[in-house]
C-alpha cells in the first residue's frame, strides 16, 4: 500500500507521562484480580509505559499491539498514537500488522480496542483529534467480515453508533468530561459530570456494552409503579 504523509492537528499533546506516573499507575493496578491490557494513549510515552509495564507487547516496529483469543473471539489492541499531537494516526506498518491479526482469527469474530475514534462523531471540537489517516482503517476492516465492535476512548462523551456497518461505542473519561456542545468551533469545553467505566459482554451472538457513571451521587431509591400514588417510590439508604 502506498505510503501517504502523515495528517496532523495543530495542536500540541502537552504534557507526557512521565516514568513516575507509570510507577503510581502500576502501584494502582497491583491488586487487580482480573487480566488487563493497557493500549496507550495521545498522553502516553511508549518508552515509559513499557519500562513499568515490561509485559506489554510490542509488534515488529515497536507499536504496542497485541491480541488475545477468547471464548467469545479474537479482542484486538491497537496502537493509535501519533507522537507530539492529540490526532491519531495508523500507519502502513500497524496496518500490516492488523491485517495478519484479523486474518489469523480464521474468520472468528473480532472486537478491536483503542484509544482514538477512527471516524468523525459529529463532534466538531473532538473531531480534529481523531484518527486522521482513519479512512485507511476502514477500508482494512471492510475487507473483512469478522469484525463485530469497535472500542475507543478520548473523546470524554458517551456515543454510540456504527461506522461501515461496525457498531461502536466509547464512553466519558476517568476524570474531567467534554461538555456536550455541537457547535463549530476549536475551544474545548470541558466538564466535571460523573467519570465512568464499562462492562462489556461479549459472545459469539450478541456484544451488550453497560456504561456505569461510577461516581455519580444521586440518590437511589425503590420504584413500583403497581403501589398507591404515596408508596411508588421508597428511597434506598446505601
Amino acid at each position: 500500500m502506498a505510503t501517504r504523509a502523515p495528517l496532523r492537528a495543530d495542536r500540541g499533546p502537552g504534557p507526557r507521562c512521565r516514568a513516575g506516573a507509570y510507577a503510581n499507575l502500576r502501584r494502582l493496578v497491583s491488586d487487580l484480580t482480573v487480566p488487563f491490557r493497557l493500549v496507550p494513549g495521545n498522553h502516553d510515552d511508549r518508552a515509559n509505559l513499557r519500562a513499568a509495564f515490561p509485559e506489554v507487547a510490542a509488534d515488529s516496529a515497536g507499536f504496542l499491539q497485541s491480541h488475545l483469543d477468547t471464548e467469545a473471539g479474537r479482542l484486538v489492541f491497537l496502537d493509535t498514537v501519533d507522537v507530539g499531537v492529540h490526532s491519531g494516526a495508523y500507519c502502513d506498518a500497524r496496518l500490516a500488522w492488523l491485517e495478519d491479526a484479523l486474518a489469523g482469527a480464521d474468520g472468528r469474530p473480532a472486537y478491536l480496542f483503542m484509544h482514538h475514534p477512527p471516524m468523525p462523531l459529529a463532534f466538531p471540537r473532538l473531531d480534529q483529534y481523531r484518527v486522521l489517516d482513519g479512512e485507511r482503517l476502514g477500508d482494512l476492516l471492510g475487507r473483512f467480515g469478522n469484525v463485530r465492535h469497535l472500542f475507543f476512548g478520548h473523546v470524554h462523551r458517551p456515543i454510540s453508533g456504527s461506522w461501515r456497518g461496525i457498531p461502536f461505542s466509547t464512553l466519558r473519561g476517568t476524570n474531567h468530561q467534554n461538555w456536550f456542545d455541537l457547535s463549530v468551533g476549536r475551544e474545548n469545553i470541558s466538564s466535571l459530570e460523573p467519570a465512568a467505566y464499562a462492562v462489556i459482554f461479549l459472545d459469539e451472538r450478541s456484544t451488550i456494552v453497560h456504561l456505569h457513571d461510577y461516581l455519580d451521587r444521586n440518590p437511589r431509591f425503590v420504584y413500583d409503579p403497581d403501589a398507591p400514588a404515596d408508596r411508588q417510590v421508597r428511597r434506598l439508604e446505601v
